[in-house]
């Protein structure tokens, strides 16, 4: 089921990614993102609102652990983190491939100057899709592994924070720079996992909110 839903996830994360990312293709960068935002946003209160998608407000629950005949809870947590380090490795080396060719090069053409790739006979539209439909199924893969982690799925799991922190983390690596991204994401995630309130309370700070 693990891997069933990998491919199924990536199958429908790149179509919708697509369908969703469609009408705004021809837009200027800033515009696009603009409208794949106010896209997302509809997805998830569809999502959250409609029970047949993922159970409404309450969410999907009761998703087992892809190594839930191992007996160890601890073993069953380090292999599933191996799992994912392995898949976050492949994809690392399949999108530093993709940049370095010939389909990357005219990514780069565009994003530094689309006028001129466009007189060059580059159809922009059709690359941007398909960056969308490569980029949509990579993320319903993570998505997915999140999923099988916390054993759950809610839509309001989703909401715009989600998008800006992952906008925060491109912004502190630097914009194509793979590499650089990776360190952003690991420096980002090591903020919030030491500014988080149970870790905070942990090593004495409390934290308390008036909602007076």
């Amino acid at each position: 089921m693990f891997i069933l839903s990998l491919v199924v996830g990536a199958i429908i994360g790149g179509v919708f990614g697509y369908l969703g990312s469609y009408p705004g293709l021809r837009l200027k960068e800033t515009f696009l993102a603009i409208t794949l935002i106010f896209i997302g946003e509809i997805g998830r209160i569809i999502a959250r609102n409609e029970k047949r998608v993922a159970c409404g407000l309450t969410g999907l629950k009761g998703i087992p652990n892809p190594f839930r005949w191992i007996d160890n809870v601890n073993l069953r947590s380090v292999l599933y983190s191996v799992v994912v380090l392995m898949m976050a490795a492949a994809t690392y080396i399949y999108v530093q491939r993709l940049t370095q060719s010939p389909f990357g090069r005219l990514l780069k053409a565009i994003r530094d100057n689309d006028l001129a790739a466009m007189v060059l006979g580059k159809e922009i539209p059709r690359a941007r899709g398909i960056a969308m439909v490569i980029g949509s199924a990579l993320a319903a893969v993570a998505g997915v592994l999140r999923t099988f982690y916390i054993q759950g799925v809610v839509a309001d799991d989703f909401i715009p924070l989600i998008t800006f922190t992952v906008l925060s983390m491109v912004i502190l690596g630097g914009v194509a720079n793979n590499m650089g991204v990776l360190i952003g994401t690991l420096v980002m995630t090591t903020i919030d996992h030491f500014l988080s309130p149970s870790f905070l309370s942990i090593i004495g700070f409390r934290v308390e909110f008036d909602i007076t």
